[in-house]
């Protein structure tokens, strides 16, 4: 039985991130997660900046509904910016109308924005607020 419960705990500390991110990444700075600012602010779109991906993938991936059972659309690394309406939410996935990237994945500027070209949904808690 101590197995099972070990085995249990291990896979809901996996499953979804514990807390939101905040850290210094290079000249970006993660603030938490960008959902529990979402209801402060008018419903709409928004920017979030990808977080959390500290695991053994290390990506968020884009989906093509909301739910895990819909096909993967494009994976993005730690720091990417995606453009998401809030007013598109069921449960935890957002729509997601657009990304591109500002800076790397360790937070160095990039020369000029790179255009991610996605559209699709992604899971909230892996998307936070952010300063740069």
């Amino acid at each position: 039985m101590n197995f099972l419960r070990q085995l249990v705990l291990g896979a809901c500390l996996i499953a979804l991130p514990a807390s939101a991110e905040e850290a210094d990444y290079g000249q970006i700075t993660l603030t938490g997660l960008a959902r529990e600012s979402w209801p402060l602010n008018p419903a709409g779109l928004d920017f979030a900046m990808v977080c959390n991906v500290n695991g053994p993938d290390g990506f968020l991936s884009v989906r093509a509904g909301p739910g895990t059972d819909h096909k993967v659309k494009r994976r993005l690394k730690r720091l990417a910016i995606l453009e998401v309406d809030t007013r598109a939410r069921q449960g935890n996935w957002v729509q997601v109308t657009t990304a591109f990237r500002s800076h790397s994945d360790r937070g160095t500027p990039l020369k000029s924005n790179k255009d991610l070209h996605i559209t699709g949904w992604a899971h909230d808690g892996y998307l936070c607020d952010f300063l740069d």
